[in-house]
């Protein structure tokens, strides 16, 4: 058991105050920066920058961590996203197929180095590329057959079939390109050699990257020295990094925080909405879910805009269907419903239903409709959300008992099936296009935090007819057809949209969040 202390800043006052007890915790209670280097940040402009997150370093592994590797631009891949959302070059100058789409063949940058010195060449890249393959992981669900370099500068990737929304998949963290010598004679990861334009000097788990600029990157150099990220699972101490240390960015702060940050006139906050959805997922076989009239009373009865302002503190919050704004190929007019719960009762009436004395709703035998509703306290709001659904869905004679657990509970329960209900987050922009999530998790009944006993043949025809679509026009009407499917038949209900906050000291410009939560975009930063 270790004891820290951690200096704040509370109305201009220093003081000594944060206490917190490690525990049989993996998390290591952090300092900000040292008096030193603030004081070098100020007189010499912006040197360095920390990121300050709840996400803890569990391997050297890209399967496990690539997420923040990429966020922190020590490694890249072939194909990169901008802002909205669309394919650009990054190791990969350019990429094209053959005419079925069953062989890609991309063609890298010549200027490329590691950080070991060493370039770039196609044999690194399909070495990379085949031991991310052999792990389970989104390349394996990218129908690859063989990766070959055909010279120094090109590599080809062989499918088993046609698929034209492959280059997507190569955007994912678990196909970051690390040099040869970051792997073991196993294949194991053993240190991270990228090319980004940050060299990791130490990795220290489960907490702390320090790096430094990679003088030799083939892009923009940064103008930042050095950057350093620190893991952090309380909001509480990350809301007082935020206020005691200039040189961080502090994401994934509470509501709480959020608000009190915001009164703070040294501080800014950067707010975007991201490719993640709060939604539900619940057991479409079990007898109280597979009425399509239960699922559309349980959506309808939903204050979607009362949680988004009074919960996650945003106004344009509400989930009217289950991709956000930022695929606006797969959205489609929806129109916002509002809880209109003597209407909701009407139409469970008309669908054969009764209410006893006491306003409960009956089912078929009889009884009270009531079921269990899982969450996970990782989110802080998730429960906060569960407790005010409990309390909406009574107001239509539904009982719920909310049940707050491990998030693997969620996925044990998929598959044992004892789950009835759950609440959670998921990124749908984890290949970019939300496809590679969306036929994972909604065809051929779903996925650990997909959909459970629900298919639809007419979605499985447009998620495969996507597969070969090469016409925009076409592909975008496949999109909307699988998105109206999901939107009227609700094997999913979506709640919310997520909003990332991050907050900055007002020196720190240029502060830039990644709807797509990709990167962390140090490089951008400036200061007056």
């Amino acid at each position: 058991m270790k004891k820290f202390l951690i200096p704040f800043a509370i109305g201009g006052i220093v003081a000594l105050a944060v206490e917190y007890f490690q525990g049989n915790s993996t998390e290591t209670a952090v300092k900000p920066s040292t008096e030193s280097t603030v004081k070098a940040t100020e007189n010499q402009g912006l040197t360095l920058a920390t990121v300050v997150a709840p996400w803890e370093i569990n391997s050297l592994d890209p399967n496990q961590t690539g997420v923040i590797f990429q966020r922190m631009n020590l490694a890249e891949t072939l194909v990169e996203a901008n802002l909205q959302g669309e394919l650009v070059p990054s190791l990969a100058t350019s990429w094209s197929s053959n005419e079925n789409a069953t062989i890609w063949r991309f063609n890298l940058r010549s200027d490329v180095k590691f950080h070991n010195g060493k370039p770039l060449t196609a044999e690194s890249v399909a070495k990379s590329l085949n031991i991310a393959l052999a792990k389970p992981g989104i390349l394996q669900k990218a129908f690859i057959k063989e990766i070959r370099a055909t010279d120094a500068h090109h590599i080809e990737i062989e499918l088993t079939k046609p698929f034209v929304p492959f280059p997507a998949f190569l955007t994912h963290y678990t196909a970051i390109i690390l040099a040869d010598e970051s792997y073991n004679e196993k294949g194991e990861v053993t240190q991270v050699i990228g090319t980004g334009a940050f060299k990791a000097t130490k990795i220290e788990a489960p907490q702390k990257i320090e790096t430094v600029r990679f003088d030799e990157y083939w892009g923009e150099k940064p103008q930042l020295a050095q950057a350093n990220y620190l893991a952090s699972s309380r909001s509480e101490t990350r809301m007082l990094m935020a206020q005691s240390d200039k040189s961080s960015l502090v994401f994934n702060l509470d509501s709480a925080s959020v608000e009190r940050l915001k009164n703070d006139p040294n501080l800014h906050l950067t707010s975007v909405s991201i490719a993640r959805t709060i939604q539900l997922k619940m057991d479409v076989a079990k007898p109280f879910f597979n009425d399509l009239a239960i699922r559309q009373a349980l959506s309808d009865a939903i204050n979607r805009k009362s949680i988004a302002e009074s919960v996650l503190k945003i106004e344009d919050g509400v989930a009217d269907q289950i991709l956000p704004k930022a695929f606006a190929e797969w959205r489609i007019d929806a129109k916002e419903r509002t809880a209109d719960i003597a209407k909701i009762k009407e139409n469970l009436t008309a669908s054969g239903y009764q209410f006893n004395a006491e306003g409960k709703l009956l089912n078929q035998e009889g009884k009270p409709f009531s079921f269990t509703l899982r969450t996970f306290s990782d989110r802080p709001e998730l429960p906060i959300i569960a407790t005010i659904l409990q309390a909406q869905w009574k107001q239509i004679g539904i009982d719920v008992n909310v049940s707050v657990g491990n998030f693997s509970e969620i996925p044990a329960g998929h598959q044992d099936g004892s789950l009835e209900m759950a609440l959670y987050a998921l990124n749908y922009g984890k290949t970019l296009d939300p496809f590679g999530v969306i036929v994972q998790d909604f065809a051929k009944n779903g996925s650990d935090w997909g959909v459970m006993n629900w298919s639809n043949p007419t979605l499985d025809n447009a998620l495969q007819q996507l597969e070969t679509e090469r016409d925009q026009q076409k592909a975008k009407a496949l999109k909307q057809t699988v998105s109206q499917i999901i939107h009227d038949e609700l094997p999913i209900i979506p709640v919310v949209y997520y909003q990332q906050n991050v907050v900055a000291h007002k020196e720190i410009k240029n502060v830039t969040v990644d709807p797509f939560e990709r990167r962390f975009f140090l490089e951008k930063l400036t200061q007056n």
